[in-house]
């Protein structure tokens, strides 16, 4: 067997020390320069959280669970979908100097395989083999002047309301933050444009796309280019199976899709941890410019889309899922070019449907190609989509059956729509009646420009600015109307028809948290009378005059429930509201009635606060049982409520003998819930809810950080504003 790396040792022995001395000083002056390596952005538009760096990968290999998302989908599910991924990249060097060593060879640079680490800063084997420049960090874009993520900034003619930019290479042979070798790495001379693309609407928020413009800077020729996503999609509920459980990697089922050039993964049976998470991921070859050689149009494309899979970082009894070492190699599947640039047997493809457990799980590899030159400046791109959908249907996960993927095919048609754009046929040609816009720096404009527009999307409503007020056993949400003078940006009419409420159930959010936010009912819908939809009119949610409220300027014209009714809530259990707008569609262009991204609403009623000296303050649920339906599933997910307190209080708990068990401070003008892990988990920290003011959590664990033991307890509390202190006692059983 021969490699690359074999004939590049025996060329390093013959170099003269002088030449070596140059290069290892030129090293040496780049690696003075600072870099900083971009790991913390993640998506927080849409519902999918995925980790996006500048150097190449997607995901975080699970390092900053549970506070930052790897691909979690929903957000804040903590069901997570992707490990770790990366770009690959390869070609036939064609040096401008014919005596040059590397002519003729092939190699291949990758963002992340299954020999690197979880960081560009630590090897395991190889190293990250693409890192940023010294100036590059990841810039954050929207499209949105308001209500957009708090990093990005607004630019008008960017693509979506969450755009990561950034651009890395594959040129250093030392991780520059470090100086560490990269091992096994002979850079090709590439840079790598990158974006990123998220959006909220309701029809797009399960995708994210990924753009890459690969350049070619160096003074040589690249030949017979393939560009891949080399992908460890471990689907897992994290909830039920943490991170480093053993058993976490290997029960994930992987498949693929020729048709719609899409590779999947899911979750086979939940084991070690109960239910299988009830979720896909794909990831799709959407498209490339120019087309690979030899085709003509998307359609053709899927005989130039290659899948491969093998087995994480091992040699496996069936050589066709050995992890691939080297580069090139004359042993077909030990080569990692070799994977770009052909496609896998299909009954090996389907039989990793049953190759479960596996050692250590699969990774797979989908790439397209070739790309027949790439001269010194020149250029290629291909995009691809990380596509989420919730399985369809009541069938075992492990059946992996087409009608289980319908929700994941009606979802990557959506991105395949936001990437053809203009390019209605697909053939990466703009012809008659296609040019109808462009984005430019004035914006995304509806005229002809003679260029292919990518990313359209049809434009729901603005998204309602919602306002909501907690009550005793009650909760009013009130909203603006700027959603009504949202322009649809094909027709250029005001098109907005009505507001839909949508209210989760009481319990929901620790029975079933991973559908919290999907499985939210609607509880109302109100639309103007214009002869579409139920015709209710606004006028029963309307106010006679709009408010306002301390600290904010938003006018609201509108409330829900309606003054006239009345909607039942339980104190202490936390409903999400989601009040979106939607607009009446447009026949013409076939376009369905589209609704905004939902305001939501994260609320606890309970008690408003007093000082009222006649009214006692008391504990729910008291006497409190361990394992009720009230809590989470451990210790400290326990909690029991304070009620009726004054808004600043000091809450004193003591055991009968009077030694003191806790100390809590409430402010009713701050409380959110913070340091009780109920909330963390069944929570959202960009969300935190909102309670009444005259209540307050605690978790059952002492100022020593213990559990409680079975028992009655004394409290008292004390009114800051007036010194006055009430008396309560409590009863715990374990």
């Amino acid at each position: 067997m021969t490699s690359n790396y074999f004939r590049f040792t025996i060329f390093l022995s013959s170099l003269f020390l002088f030449v070596i001395t140059i290069t290892f000083s030129q090293e040496i002056m780049e690696l003075q320069k600072t870099t900083k390596d971009v790991e913390n952005k993640f998506t927080s538009v849409g519902n999918i959280g995925l980790t996006i760096t500048n150097f190449g990968t997607l995901g975080t290999r699970n390092n900053y669970w549970p506070t930052q998302p790897s691909c979690e989908y929903p957000r804040g599910s903590r069901i997570e979908h992707i490990y770790q991924g990366g770009i690959w990249i390869g070609a036939q060097l064609k040096t401008k100097d014919s005596l040059d060593y590397r002519n003729g060879l092939i190699f291949v640079s990758t963002a992340a395989s299954d020999r690197t680490a979880r960081s560009s800063l630590q090897n395991l084997i190889d190293g990250y083999e693409f890192n940023s420049a010294i100036e590059d960090s990841i810039t954050e874009y929207s499209i949105l002047s308001d209500d957009r993520p708090p990093a990005a900034q607004y630019l008008v003619g960017a693509v979506s309301h969450q755009d990561f930019v950034s651009e890395y290479s594959d040129k250093f042979t030392r991780v520059p933050a470090t100086g560490d070798t990269i091992t096994n790495h002979i850079p090709m001379g590439l840079k790598i444009h990158q974006e990123s693309y998220a959006w909220n609407f309701p029809f797009a928020d399960f995708f994210v796309i990924l753009k890459y413009t690969i350049y070619n800077t160096s003074v040589d020729t690249l030949d017979s280019v393939y560009v891949g996503f080399w992908n460890n999609a471990t689907v897992r509920n994290t909830n039920l199976v943490r991170p480093g459980t053993p058993g976490y990697f290997i029960y994930t089922g992987q498949g693929f899709d020729l048709s719609n050039r899409m590779a999947y993964s899911f979750d086979y049976s939940g084991t070690p941890g109960g239910p299988p998470a009830d979720s896909y991921i794909g990831l799709k070859l959407l498209g490339t410019t120019p087309f690979p050689y030899q085709v003509d149009s998307l359609g053709d494309l899927e005989k130039h889309t290659f899948y491969n899979a093998w087995e994480y970082r091992l040699e496996s009894t069936d050589p066709t899922y050995n992890s691939p070492q080297y580069d090139y190699s004359d042993v077909p599947w030990a080569s990692r070019y070799t994977r770009l640039k052909s496609m896998m047997d299909t009954a090996a493809i389907s039989a990793l449907r049953t190759r479960i457990p596996a050692r250590y799980g699969y990774n797979y590899l989908l790439s397209t190609g070739p790309f027949n030159r790439l001269n010194p400046g020149d250029s290629v791109e291909v995009v691809y989509a990380v596509v989420c959908a919730k399985k369809y249907g009541t069938f075992a996960a492990s059946n992996d059956l087409p009608i289980q993927r319908k929700n994941l095919y009606t979802n990557s048609s959506w991105a395949q729509k936001a990437y053809n754009g203009e390019d209605l046929n697909g053939n990466n040609i703009l012809e008659e009646g296609e040019d109808i816009a462009v984005r430019d720096s004035l914006g995304l404009r509806y005229e002809p420009d003679g260029k292919i527009t990518r990313y359209l999307l049809p434009a729901p409503p603005r998204k309602p600015k919602v306002h909501a007020e907690v009550f005793d056993q009650n909760v009013v949400l009130y909203w603006d109307k700027s959603a009504e003078e949202s322009i649809d940006p094909v027709t250029g009419e005001k098109d907005f028809e009505g507001y839909r409420i949508s209210r989760s159930g009481v319990g929901e959010d620790f029975l079933n948290h991973d559908n919290f936010l999907l499985n939210a009912s609607v509880v109302g819908d109100f639309d103007i009378k214009d002869s579409i939809g139920y015709d209710t009119g606004l006028k029963r949610i309307e106010l006679d005059s709009p408010v306002t409220f301390p600290g904010d300027s938003v006018k609201y014209y509108y409330r829900f429930p309606p003054a006239d009714a009345e909607l039942s809530h339980l104190n202490g259990w936390q409903y999400v509201y989601g009040i979106s707008a939607y607009d009446r569609g447009d026949t013409i262009n076939n376009v369905p009635p589209l609704e905004s991204a939902k305001a939501w609403n994260r609320v606890i009623p309970g008690t408003t606060p007093t000082s009222d000296k006649s009214v006692e303050i008391g504990v729910y649920p008291n006497p409190y049982y361990v394992n009720a339906y009230w809590d989470g599933d451990r210790e400290r997910l326990r909690k029991i409520y304070f009620y009726n307190l004054p808004a600043k209080c000091e809450i004193r708990v003591y055991t009968l003998a009077g030694d003191v068990v806790t100390i809590i401070q409430h402010d009713a003008s701050t409380y959110n819930g913070d340091g009780i892990d109920w909330f963390t988990q069944f929570g959202d920290p960009n969300n935190p809810a909102k309670f009444a003011g005259g209540e307050h959590a605690w978790n059952l664990i002492t100022r020593y950080d213990q559990a409680i033991a079975t028992g009655l307890y004394l409290f008292t509390v004390e009114d800051k504003a007036t010194g006055d202190v009430k008396r309560g006692k409590f009863l715990i059983i374990k």
